[in-house]
């Protein structure tokens, strides 16, 4: 996710105990005239202190880009390269990235043959959408992943037309990605709860599951899926708490009250259900760190 599953964010979930069994950067723009090996992604590779194997992604719609990318990249410290063919932003697809891929079949299909020419047997992952915008779609697609032989697959259960629509997460065609793929396969999809990777699960038998959002939200969810108890108000306090530091760490001299405020909202977008009206009315417009910590610290309350 980015700006929000970043290096802040990984230190974050060492500190309080719920770590996941593996991280993926946020995307590195492949263009033929840059290569975008953004400051920020490198960060997470580089300074990665957590002891969980971190993925690479990269975003593109030229295979020769994606590959030059993919090579310097596979020089640091990474546990394989993640083609992203999910992402729905406006920006990313008039590029022809992203979910874009998912209606360009051709370029999809040269950027996979080109990756897995050059990312190592076991390295290389792919990421996409149900399709652009019917999961009918779908198996035309899973065809050209299949043909790359990838090492993993996530498959987010919407289409890009669906974007992050609440109650419109397709399960179907993680089942037939599950079927079909001689690889493991991640299911990825409002995902939230404990419950609710369970129930992908049972529902779906991938080979596990990919939470973003619901992570930012819980971040002890992590915890809760190895057998722990949920998080206590205090220890959401200290999430918060922790967060603050974390995200005061990365700025660094570039930091100013609003400018961390500003920070945190992006991870706040994430939590605003869980505090009142007025609570999240104050957050969203606070301007000063300290005034922001002490509300969090007012307002945080136990998951369940």
């Amino acid at each position: 996710m980015q700006d929000v599953t970043d290096l802040a964010f990984m230190r974050t979930l060492a500190r309080i105990g719920s770590l996941p069994d593996l991280f993926v950067t946020a995307y590195f723009r492949s263009t033929p005239t840059t290569c975008a090996i953004a400051e920020a992604n490198l960060r997470c590779i580089q300074e990665n202190e957590t002891g969980v194997p971190i993925l690479a992604q990269l975003v593109g719609s030229e295979s020769a880009p994606l590959m030059r990318d993919a090579e310097r990249l596979l020089q640091l410290p990474v546990a394989g390269i993640n083609l992203n063919a999910g992402c729905p932003s406006p920006l990313v697809n008039r590029h022809g990235a992203g979910a874009e891929l998912l209606r360009n079949l051709t370029a999809l299909q040269d950027c996979l043959q080109g990756l897995r020419r050059v990312v190592p047997e076991g390295m290389f992952s792919v990421k996409c959408r149900t399709g652009w915008a019917d999961a009918a779609e779908f198996p035309a697609i899973l065809s050209e992943i299949s043909a790359a032989s990838p090492d993993m697959v996530m498959v987010h259960g919407r289409t890009r037309k669906a974007l992050y629509t609440a109650n419109s997460v397709n399960t179907e065609p993680v089942r037939m990605a599950v079927k079909h793929l001689n690889c493991p396969v991640l299911g990825n999809g409002d995902i939230c709860t404990v419950a609710q990777a369970h129930e992908w699960m049972r529902t779906t038998t991938p080979a596990g599951v990919m939470i973003g959002r619901g992570a930012v939200r819980n971040p002890y969810i992590f915890r809760c899926l190895r057998g722990g108890a949920p998080p206590s108000a205090d220890e959401m306090r200290f999430y918060f708490h922790v967060l603050i530091e974390e995200t005061n760490r990365i700025l660094h001299t570039k930091r100013t009250p609003a400018g961390h405020c500003n920070r945190m909202k992006k991870y706040l977008a994430f939590c605003y259900e869980d505090f009142t009206p007025e609570q999240e009315h104050t957050l969203r417009r606070c301007t000063n760190i300290s005034d922001m910590q002490r509300i969090l610290s007012e307002a945080s309350a136990p998951l369940t």
